[in-house]
């Protein structure tokens, strides 16, 4: 996509454990498909409404994408998600079932969490999880350059094509013509 909020992609990852406990752990995240800004949560559930935490947390901070692209899982396919998007003029993008590749950039994303976050974070429980996680979003979003938007870092990438494209439709303004009588 050429233009952030084109399109965002979301998925979930897991279930992962932490050392301490057996409880089933999951990452909800939503990027954006141009500028690779991503919205993403540590969460105990993968509940459709969780899903929808992570949309709404990105339309608050980013605005609201015109498509949403997931796979087939069943928080996607829910009545629930799908009025959501309905009722707020998103279209539904959901990708044939066994093409993960065709989510190349969430996948991507997912890939980053495993090798460097719970690979390397040394996470005590649930709760530092979560703040150390919170932390890495932060930073991959405000620090992280990404060699696939020109070594920019997302945010930077996100501003910079937001505006660039505001910009063009704020100059197409039409003209009035006044005729005096």
């Amino acid at each position: 996509m050429k233009h952030p909020n084109d399109m965002v992609q979301m998925d979930i990852l897991g279930p992962f454990y932490t050392r301490q406990s057996s409880a089933r752990n999951y990452i909800l995240s939503c990027i954006d498909d141009c500028s690779r800004k991503v919205s993403s949560i540590w969460s105990e559930r993968k509940r459709s409404v969780d899903v929808l935490d992570v949309l709404e947390e990105w339309i608050m901070v980013n605005g609201k994408p015109t498509k949403i692209m997931h796979d087939n899982g069943k928080q996607f396919t829910s009545s629930i998600f799908k009025r959501f998007l309905e009722h707020n003029n998103i279209k539904d993008k959901p990708i044939p079932k066994s093409y993960p590749q065709l989510q190349g950039k969430i996948e991507a994303y997912n890939k980053i969490v495993k090798n460097e976050f719970l690979a390397i974070e040394d996470i005590s429980s649930i709760e530092d999880g979560k703040i150390k996680y919170d932390l890495f979003v932060k930073a991959y979003n405000d620090k992280k350059e990404h060699g696939r938007i020109n070594g920019l870092i997302p945010s930077e990438m996100f501003l910079q094509t937001f505006n660039r494209c505001h910009n063009k439709n704020k100059n197409k303004q039409k003209t009035v013509t006044y005729v005096s009588i």
